[in-house]
């Protein structure tokens, strides 16, 4: 992302070292006029006007420059590394000062490391390609997923003599998204088979002739034994049989969103990683979600609080990095939707990402199982003390009685912890896969 030039108020201070020089130019002035010493009037002056001349030195050289911040790669999940690359441009007629320079940041502890920036010369034909710009970088590894700004750009130069120090801030800030992390699932968990959507005959209605009911034109690749010869004859072109074909399996996840379900979330916070156990559900998301269409299913994402992925429709038609882009910024919310259509039936599994659901949540959550279709539920609880607890209380609890309502309605529950490895929820799902299909 390109900025033009410094801020316009750049912050001009004297050092620790300029500030000993004016104290002692004051105790030299008090000396002089008091002892009467004109040597130590000279000695004052000079302590005074050195100070002022590298203030305006450093004043009149701010540097103007261009930076040009580029991400590789733009796009990175949580837990890895971007490497961030600063080409700076000296646009000014003159020479830069040597500086040192620093990237802001989102997060502690707020900006990188300082680096040199070396002195640039100035613009013009003459120097054009020949020092006139520098690229420095760093690496970038965001802490959790989410957008962050990452900049500006903060450049430091002093004078000579180190005694006054000039502060700026160079162009503007730059966006990156982190999407959350996707783990490797499996395929011995749910497959195509597990929801082999609606099978449809696929009629082609021209003349009205049977043959033309179950034949089509033949295409590059179709094998020899598939031609019709009678239905070639008559059309005179190779014709070849219509065989059976099958939709794309469907594949629904719904996604619980609602602060009240997360015990360990953070009160008021506008944090992406308020919660950890959220946490862990957003990163299930994004592993099902493009293990599943990777699988070839057709994936729909149903959310118990207002639609944050209301854009992505059906993600057959949309690619992993949209989908991923989505949930990068997605957040709980407070607001819990009560009413949702209830989908027709297609024979695909339904999976459902939650933590402690209201009674109101999960009288919905039970309502979207039909009789036959395979449900598995991952119920995920923080990492808090209070979630260790309701792991350890009676039946009469909320986490217990939604564990129980589950399993009696044919859900197959798989309950984890936040720390717990997402592949190895995923393979529990083979280990009652039928005792769950029998529960239809």
């Amino acid at each position: 992302m390109r900025a033009r030039l410094l801020s316009a108020f750049p912050a001009v201070r004297f050092t620790r070292r300029g500030w000993w020089f004016l104290g002692s130019a004051f105790v030299g002035f008090i000396g002089a006029y008091a002892g009467g010493r004109q040597e130590l009037l000279y000695v004052a002056c000079l302590l005074v006007t050195l100070p002022a001349v590298a203030f305006l030195v450093v004043w009149m050289r701010r540097p103007t420059i261009d930076v040009l911040r580029t991400f590789a790669p733009e796009l990175i999940q949580a837990g890895e590394t971007t490497t961030v690359k600063l080409m700076i441009r000296n646009t000014a007629r003159s020479l830069t000062m040597a500086a040192r320079w620093r990237d802001g940041l989102p997060w502690y502890p707020f900006a990188t490391p300082e680096g040199a920036l070396p002195r640039l010369q100035p613009r013009g034909a003459r120097f054009a390609g020949r020092g006139n710009s520098v690229t420095v970088g760093y690496n970038l590894r965001p802490p959790h997923r989410g957008v962050f700004t990452i900049g500006p750009m903060t450049v430091e130069t002093t004078d000579a003599f180190g005694l006054a120090r000039l502060v700026a801030r160079a162009g503007d800030s730059a966006g990156v998204t982190v999407t959350p992390q996707v783990v490797a699932l499996s395929d011995s968990g749910l497959s195509v088979a597990s929801g082999d959507g609606d099978s449809r005959l696929m009629q082609r209605r021209a003349t009205g002739n049977d043959d033309d009911i179950t034949t089509r034109e033949y295409r590059s690749g179709d094998a020899m034994r598939r031609v019709h010869w009678r239905a070639s004859a008559r059309h005179g072109d190779l014709m070849v049989r219509q065989e059976e074909q099958r939709s794309f399996p469907e594949a629904r996840i719904i996604v619980d969103t609602v602060r009240s379900s997360y015990r360990d979330a953070a009160g008021g916070g506008d944090e992406v990683a308020e919660s950890a156990a959220f946490e862990w559900v957003v990163r299930m998301l994004a592993s099902v979600a493009v293990h599943l269409r990777r699988s070839g299913f057709l994936v729909t994402i149903d959310e118990t609080g207002p639609s944050q992925l209301v854009s992505l429709g059906r993600l057959r038609t949309w690619g992993d990095e949209q989908l991923l882009t989505s949930l990068a910024s997605i957040s709980l919310t407070t607001t819990v939707r009560r009413t949702k259509p209830r989908r027709a039936g297609s024979g695909g599994p339904v999976i459902a990402l939650i933590a402690r659901p209201d009674g109101a949540t999960l009288e919905w959550l039970l309502a979207q199982r039909r009789p036959g279709e395979l449900a598995v539920a991952f119920m995920v609880r923080g990492l808090t003390a209070l979630d260790e607890l309701d792991r350890h209380r009676p039946m009469s609890q909320p986490s217990a009685i939604a564990l129980a309502q589950l399993h009696d309605s044919g859900w197959l529950v798989v309950s984890v912890k936040a720390d717990e490895d997402h592949a190895l929820a995923w393979d529990a799902v083979t280990v009652d896969m039928g005792r769950s299909r029998g529960n239809a």
